[in-house]
């Protein structure tokens, strides 16, 4: 019964949100006019990164390109004045790939949880991330893109609000995991926040774009 009165609620026709695109190969689609179907199941660019992300580093005092955890047993291998020389160097490689491989964990176990118990709500793995233009400061300061700009969209399909304090990235068991899972999918319940996230799926028209927040502001 939960999840049929759940699922009247997330349908919506014809309501206008907002989007901030990155520069990438699917910019062109985003043209005013377009009609675009975002129910084919295809993964987003944010997830489709995980298909082809490795990190190689060459930086193992002549030994060759490696993966890191190779990079660092061969580096835990070398003289002493190397590794003092190169340990900040590996800090921030390790670094940025436990921040990768345990952000495609959570996202591998959100999934896990959505398609067994919430199988009616927009999947993190296909959907697309809107806001209302009240929002438009916060999501516009929060995503990191040298090129980046701002569309409104009409929109008739699926959406899910949640609270973004529930995507913890670090490394975290499973199970707890798993938790923070359950408390994402069951929603905000209605408490209008700009930190919230809204996950789309269905027919996008796209209305309008603007390059940056001055030209929103000015029109919206």
């Amino acid at each position: 019964m939960l999840d049929i009165e759940r699922d009247k609620t997330v349908q919506i026709k014809n309501r206008i949100f907002y989007h901030i695109h990155r520069f990438g190969p699917h910019s062109s689609i985003w043209k005013v006019g377009n009609r675009i179907n975002w129910v084919r199941k295809n993964k987003n660019i944010f997830n489709s990164f995980f298909d082809t992300y490795r990190f190689m580093t060459d930086n193992t005092n002549g030994n060759g390109s490696k993966h890191l955890l190779a990079a660092i047993e061969c580096f835990r291998q070398q003289a002493i004045d190397f590794k003092q020389a190169q340990i900040n160097d590996y800090l921030e490689m390790a670094y940025t790939v436990i921040k990768e491989q345990g952000m495609f964990i959570r996202e591998t176990i959100f999934e896990e949880v959505r398609s067994s118990y919430f199988p009616h709500l927009p999947s993190r793995k296909t959907c697309i991330w809107v806001f209302e233009k009240e929002a438009i400061e916060y999501w516009w300061d929060s995503l990191e893109a040298q090129q980046k700009f701002i569309l409104e969209l009409q929109l008739t399909g699926s959406m899910h609000h949640a609270d973004q304090k529930y995507l913890v990235n670090d490394t975290l068991d499973h199970d707890t995991l798993r938790s923070l899972a359950f408390e994402y999918w069951t929603g905000t319940e209605g408490n209008k926040s700009i930190e919230e996230e809204i996950l789309f799926e269905g027919v996008i028209d796209v209305k309008r774009s603007f390059e940056n927040v001055d030209e929103f502001k000015k029109v919206i």
